[in-house]
């Protein structure tokens, strides 16, 4: 079994002061090409993206180069070119023969730079500034593809030679789908598009023969979908050639009006629906052109990731590997004739990239005793009847830059462990408020698309809330239970016995704008979280805040030390900063970083040192900092990983890395008869 090794990640780098330009491209390219949070299930491709940034003098964090293929975009401006800082930062990467560096230029002064004095750069200043972010995307996506995806043309020059092959499948006759390939095919040729694209259309009178067949084996197809097209014999063949081939394909719907039979090997793939009322505007040819580089991405990457996991033995070896859902056009594939004339599968298990699809849509192949897997769904380490404990809390802005990420990548871990858990039995417990668009809501919702992808009622979440905090907006908790009452429980606990006396009434909300109200807020916190550590099998950890929190510690640290009392495994998922990451710290130094201490809370909090007055006097044997630190150098994880295994949990970035050593352990301890 090889250690699981991501097989491509970016990296976006840029100077502080071009924040404003960059994050935008940023955020939008982080949408597409990893995933959308907002969309549960969505068959987005995951790809690792990163960025390098700061919020204060100096240079970002340096780009480690995991993978086995590592791009990092520069975007490069006259602030960077002169800041002499930045210079030996941007040097030292070029040099390290795992990074693959590809600058762009914000400003015509960008090339004053004197690490990229003979590299052609991506020359951004001149984007229509309409289309800034599809513009940015199609040049960034190519790069992808390009170096990453495409081996036959891996580091060649700019140019018509190594762009991406468009093979515009289209009918001759119909109106619509010539005046598109037209349109297409002009506007690629005519543009800085033809840096990006080669289009290949074929004249009317063409044969279906081997040249033909040779430009579909290295294109991606772009099927026009008008009323004629797939009645068209010619249109037929290019479609099933394409996936004979194992192609890319995506459609274009442009109808007139009405379609009497779609043709069903022209299914299964992406489309964009493109009103020809008039002609095709630049918006519209540049969304048909963006979503065919994602499409052409998603598909060779998705590949190159499930070999990684079959390679880690999360996929086993027999297992045949697909990048889009199995469909009917594939039995020919899978299927054989034995000496004695039966027909036989060549393949017991075929795994695809997520979402799973529904059952219904693939039975004809489970008929065949052929499963049809997505990595979610892989027979891998069930969990039925097992709690687990959620710890994942967002970090401050300055905390995630640091790390060179950004909100969106502790948003989609809460997501993918919430999913995973789930599918395979376990029931999740945490402690989380009702905040707009915070962990709870993700998680939730993540769990509300499972439940109805599934088709099954049962509820796996329990969500603890501490007085007072479901006191604050009567209304809006009505609202979330009412929202997600099939799929969680909401199970609101009392204020402690030992605060009452300090709440003037328990059915109103209680602001925590004193050091005494503060104080209530923390007793009942550190109960809720008792609550919870008894009632979990395992903890799984991630981020924290270390200011800004509510109870008498940060709270992801008290999960950990509260868990630790009762000798429950704990996953340290550190590559995601926080809280986590400096008890990672601590573990592996055995020694407590400074922003774990009682100076530095004390001094980076405030308000804090008044709260830690209050339990002096009332409960002044509960917070010993003395203690806490013998607790981490010591932390007893009894996880079922080796040190070797817990080591590459502590620092990996890559949620699949880091689910998986989390599946390894469960899976370990369950075969050794541990708790799990």
């Amino acid at each position: 079994m090889a250690k699981f090794i991501s097989p491509l990640s970016i990296y976006f780098v840029w100077y502080p002061s071009d924040s404003d330009k960059v994050k935008p491209v940023f955020d939008y390219c982080f949408a597409l090409l990893s995933r959308d949070v907002n969309k549960p299930f969505s068959r987005s491709m995951n790809l690792p993206i990163y960025c390098r940034t700061n919020t204060h003098n100096g240079v970002p964090k340096d780009v480690e180069g995991l993978s086995q293929k590592n791009l990092v975009f520069v975007f490069v401006s006259r602030d960077l070119v002169v800041d002499a800082s930045w210079v030996p930062y941007i040097k030292n990467m070029s040099q390290q023969t795992n990074l693959t560096l590809i600058p762009i230029a914000l400003d015509t002064l960008a090339f004053k730079h004197t690490v990229f004095e003979y590299q052609n750069f991506i020359r951004a200043y001149e984007f229509d500034p309409n289309y800034l972010n599809e513009l940015f995307f199609i040049a960034i996506t190519h790069e992808i593809y390009r170096f990453s995806l495409n081996g036959k043309f891996q580091k060649m020059a700019n140019g018509k030679n190594n762009a991406l092959k468009l093979f515009l499948s289209h009918t001759k006759d119909g109106e619509n789908g010539v005046l598109l390939a037209k349109a297409l095919k002009s506007f690629i040729d005519n543009s800085s598009m033809r840096n990006f694209f080669d289009a290949t259309d074929i004249a009317p009178g063409y044969r279906f023969d081997q040249e033909i067949i040779r430009h579909i084996q290295q294109s991606t197809i772009v099927a026009i979908h008008t009323d004629s097209y797939s009645s068209r014999y010619w249109c037929q063949r290019e479609i099933i050639s394409a996936k004979d081939n194992d192609r890319p394909i995506i459609a274009v719907d442009s109808q007139e009006d009405f379609e009497d039979r779609r043709f069903p090997f022209a299914t299964n793939i992406p489309g964009v629906h493109i009103n020809l009322d008039a002609e095709p505007t630049q918006r519209d040819l540049l969304r048909i052109l963006s979503a065919t580089l994602l499409e052409t991405v998603r598909y060779f990457y998705a590949n190159l990731l499930l070999k990684e996991y079959k390679l880690a033995g999360f996929i086993e070896d027999g297992a045949e590997i697909l990048s889009r859902p199995p469909e009917v056009s594939d039995l020919e594939k899978i299927l054989s004739v034995n000496e004695s004339g039966e027909i036989i599968s060549k393949y017991k298990q075929l795994v695809y990239p997520e979402p799973p699809v529904y059952s219904e849509e693939i039975n004809f192949l489970s008929r065949l005793g052929i499963e049809c897997k997505t990595p979610l769904t892989l027979s891998f380490c069930f969990l039925s009847n097992k709690n687990i404990g959620i710890s994942i809390s967002d970090l401050s802005i300055e905390d995630v830059t640091e790390i060179g990420q950004t909100s969106a990548h502790l948003v989609q871990l809460s997501q993918d462990v919430a999913r995973h858990l789930i599918s395979r039995g376990a029931e999740l417990n945490y402690g989380g408020d009702l905040r707009e668009n915070g962990f709870t809501e993700f998680i939730f919702n993540e769990s509300l698309a499972y439940q109805t992808r599934a088709l099954t009622s049962e509820i796996q979440l329990n969500n603890y809330l501490a007085w007072p905090i479901y006191k604050a907006d009567t209304e809006k908790v009505k609202d979330w239970k009412a929202n997600y009452i099939s799929i969680a429980r909401m199970i609101e606990l009392d204020p402690a016995d030992d605060v009452l006396k300090f709440i003037p009434s328990i059915d109103s909300f209680l602001p925590p704008s004193n050091s005494q109200n503060l104080y209530v807020w923390s007793r009942n916190l550190t109960e809720m979280r008792k609550i919870l550590a008894e009632k979990c099998d395992v903890r799984i950890c991630a981020g924290g805040r270390l200011t800004g929190y509510k109870g008498v510690l940060p709270g992801v640290l008290e999960e950990i030390l509260l868990t630790h009392q009762m000798n429950r495994p704990i996953y340290l998922l550190g590559g995601f900063g926080g809280v986590t990451a400096s008890v990672c710290q601590a573990i592996r130094s055995q020694s407590i970083p400074n922003e774990l201490t009682k100076d530095w809370q004390v001094e980076n909090n405030a308000g804090y040192k008044e709260l830690l007055d209050l339990y002096c006097e009332r409960n002044p044997d509960i917070i010993d900092y003395d203690k806490i630190a013998g607790s981490l150098v010591n932390l007893n994880l009894n996880n079922g990983l080796t040190e070797e295994d817990n080591l590459e949990l502590f620092s990996t970035p890559f949620i699949d890395e880091a689910l998986y050593l989390v599946f390894r352990g469960l899976q370990n301890l369950s075969l050794n008869n541990g708790k799990v």
